[in-house]
């Protein structure tokens, strides 16, 4: 009997899937040939809410919901998978199987309920974008079969889009529920406007319907699933006093919601993201509602801004589709804002906002130039009122100290006085007198350095005019090295020395390193640089927003100077690593900013060129022994190109050689993840950290050299690890261990 099941279960996945389409579009969108029929997305979602009723037996079942699982609901979350290049499939599967083997089965059940919404979720996503991309070419039957789909879909995640809003309370300590703003009927509206479109009466009317709803029905989704990640904020604040299991599953709830919407977010937040993942999975404690809504907002506030630069380019072209369009994406994305925005700044500034967003619309139909950039300013002078009251990380001194704040502001004397013409020599001379040299003679003698000696030296050089243009360069760059090393220096004593100092004394220790962070602030606050499509040079990046994930650790770890909760140790550790390691990565950013320059200017501007490539030597000279510790003579090959001829530098071979050096400290995280994975969790999760930290600087160009997929791979499995450490699953952690290592050696090998 039971291998007969077993026949007929497979049986049933092969019709399904001879169904189902092959996915054959790129990024989120589908062709016209990529249409499941409507009875297999309805299979899916009655196999998914027969799983939503046996994951609240006890004990749960996990035969049972693997049986549910197989078929239609499995099929549709590998083509979500395909498509978007996520791990939906085996984040179900490895949950399945923690319930089986009874891992935490209450967290798994949620890991299930929550990852295949997102599956329902992304399916509309998808389909109302191909609706939108394929309208030209499309027939309306083929349209409308899509349209169809979604239509089914919806059923799967209604009543989660039916739920009211989530607002901060008058103290912003916790979050209540308001009024229910229907976004599950505005989603059918949308749908029901979409399908009047596909008739095709009107074509460019139509294809501005299609694209208002498209914007309608993903943002009210979207608008969704922060309600929800905030529903469960609200519960784990409510129950953390009282109920830790209980914590734990909504604790666990708002992670998996928020993974759904994490990508809109960290685009226009990626330090504030990181902040809310990690308030979704530490200590409960450490949540805070104020921040979490905080950051949220600032995530959103950015997709506002970019629909609003998207309008303004449609209203240039004079292409009125687009321009209502991204009107149209300014005013969703703001709803979502809006209640949040309300408890700020008052129920005035949001009728403005709203007024003004409508107007937007208005002028983007009249293709009225003047009436948008009014619109747009209007709405901008709004937003940012509504980001200065956020509660986003800040940090600020309380224990002053004489040498490290003086040297701060000479350098900074110094670093204007360099950008003068004629330079003044002298004066740069008497501003590193000092303090700032005697911090900097200090920092040489703890570290075996030189500094002194280079920033003199490169002194004399200016007052003998002997190429001044590059020892302007090597006296910034060397001051920075010192100011990095006290960074360094200071936040690695205040660990050290957590139980043995005083709170006051680890407060000096913690502000002296945030003074020393000041000086070099503007090098993390920098977009990313990473290697051309072609490999031959350097290209810009998006923001990582490291000087923000600095600051924000900085104030995480100030924190926990107080020694009031248990978990503060490991708090200061963790604040540690988010600083050091993002500071080394924005000094290795500058590296590959510099060969940027030498590549562009080595031919027609020699000067320039050389200039670049003295700045690229010393910011490389900060960070030499992230790298040479692991790949010498890789780090030998960077300073070769960095100081010889202009001719021999070669993008994709310093780019190798810095991932072969960050791959030598991944290697050894996972090795005292192993080390400590049975008897220090804290340490475990440290060298986690570590790994997560690490594995950023190089992600970027892994995902160019292998893929999308290779990348998210490598991010959920850094995740799910933490998971595996935290509920003690061994099996699953060293079934991660292998997918690590595997995409490790798999990115190692496309190394130049």
């Amino acid at each position: 009997m039971f291998l007969f099941k077993g026949f007929a279960n497979s049986l049933r996945k092969v019709l399904l899937m001879s169904l189902c389409f092959m996915v054959l579009g790129i990024g989120n969108t589908l062709t016209a040939a990529a249409a499941s029929n409507v009875s297999v997305i309805e299979s899916a979602v009655t196999a998914f809410k027969t799983i939503g009723t046996l994951r609240k037996e006890f004990p749960i079942n996990g035969d049972a919901i693997a049986a549910e699982y197989a078929g239609a609901l499995q099929t549709l979350t590998q083509e979500v998978d395909t498509a978007n290049s996520l791990t939906l499939d085996s984040d179900v599967l490895a949950a399945i199987d923690d319930i089986k083997n009874d891992y935490a089965p209450r967290l798994a059940a949620q890991v299930i309920d929550k990852t295949l919404q997102r599956v329902f979720y992304q399916s509309i996503w998808n389909r109302i974008a191909a609706i939108r991309d394929q309208f030209e070419t499309g027939t309306s039957d083929v349209l409308t079969a899509m349209l169809d789909e979604s239509v089914a879909a919806f059923q799967a995640i209604s009543g989660t889009v039916a739920r009211e809003n989530q607002i901060l309370t008058a103290d912003r300590q916790a979050l209540e529920a308001g009024s229910n703003p229907g976004l599950d009927a505005e989603v059918n509206d949308h749908f029901s406007r979409v399908r009047t479109a596909l008739n095709k009466s009107n074509p460019e009317e139509d294809f501005i319907t299609v694209q208002i709803a498209r914007y309608g029905i993903r943002m009210s989704l979207t608008r969704a699933y922060y309600i929800g990640v905030l529903r469960e904020v609200a519960g784990v604040i409510e129950q953390r006093g009282f109920d830790p299991d209980e914590t734990s599953v909504l604790q666990k709830e708002g992670e998996i919601f928020y993974r759904t919407i994490e990508s809109l977010v960290a685009r226009g937040n990626p330090a504030g993201s990181l902040r809310i993942k990690a308030q979704l999975t530490g200590d409960p404690s450490k949540v805070v509602a104020d921040e979490i809504v905080s950051e949220l907002g600032k995530g959103f506030i950015g997709r506002v801004v970019g629909e609003m630069n998207g309008q303004a380019r449609a209203i240039t072209e004079k292409d009125r589709p687009h321009a209502v369009a991204e009107a149209a994406g300014a005013k969703y994305y703001a709803r979502i804002l809006l209640p949040d925005l309300e408890v700020r700044l008052g129920a005035a500034d949001r009728s403005n906002l709203e007024n003004e967003l409508e107007n937007l619309l208005t002028a983007s139909n009249e293709l009225s130039a003047s009436k948008s950039e009014q619109a747009r300013d209007a709405i901008s002078a709004i937003l940012t009122e509504y980001e200065n009251t956020l509660n986003r990380a800040n940090y600020e001194i309380t224990q002053h100290t004489a040498i490290v704040e003086n040297a701060l502001a000479n350098y900074q004397a110094i670093d204007a006085l360099r950008n003068q013409a004629p330079i003044d020599a002298d004066a740069i001379a008497a501003k590193y007198a000092g303090d700032l040299q005697q911090l900097t003679q200090l920092v040489d003698q703890i570290y075996g350095q030189t500094v002194d000696q280079n920033v003199s030296a490169a002194i004399a050089q200016i007052k003998a005019g002997d190429q001044v243009a590059l020892a302007l360069q090597v006296i910034d760059k060397s001051l920075q090295k010192t100011f990095a090393l006290v960074v360094y220096d200071r936040a690695t004593l205040a660990l050290a020395q957590f139980d043995n100092f005083t709170t006051d004394e680890l407060t000096l220790e913690w502000d002296r390193a945030y003074t020393a962070y000041s000086a070099i602030a503007k090098t993390a606050n920098k977009e990313d640089k990473v290697l051309s499509a072609d490999k031959q040079s350097i290209v810009s990046g998006s923001d990582p927003d490291l000087d923000y994930q600095i600051t924000a650790a900085f104030a995480l770890g100030k924190r926990a100077l107080d020694k009031t909760d248990t978990g503060d140790a490991l708090s200061l550790a963790l604040a540690r690593e988010n600083i050091v390691i993002p500071l080394a990565r924005s000094f290795l950013v500058g590296v590959l900013r510099e060969v940027e320059g030498i590549i562009e200017n080595r031919t027609d501007e020699v000067d320039e060129a050389r200039e670049k490539q003295i700045e690229g030597e010393y910011f490389y000279r900060i960070v030499e022994n992230f790298i040479a510790q692991d790949n010498p003579s890789g780090s030998s090959q960077i300073k070769a190109q960095l100081t010889g001829d202009l001719s021999s530098v070669v993008a994709d071979q310093i780019v190798s050689e810095i991932s072969r050096g960050i791959l030598g400290q991944i290697r050894r995280s996972i090795q005292q993840i192993e080390v400590n994975y049975i008897n220090d969790k804290n340490q475990a999760l440290l060298a986690l950290e570590r790994l997560s930290l690490y594995s950023g600087i190089f992600s970027s160009d892994l995902s160019q050299r292998l893929s999308v997929s290779k990348r998210s791979n490598l991010e959920n499995a850094i995740r799910d690890l933490k998971d595996a450490i935290n509920t003690g699953n061994a099996d699953r952690a060293v079934a991660l261990r292998s997918i690590l290592t595997a995409i490790i050696v798999e990115y190692e090998s496309s190394l130049l």
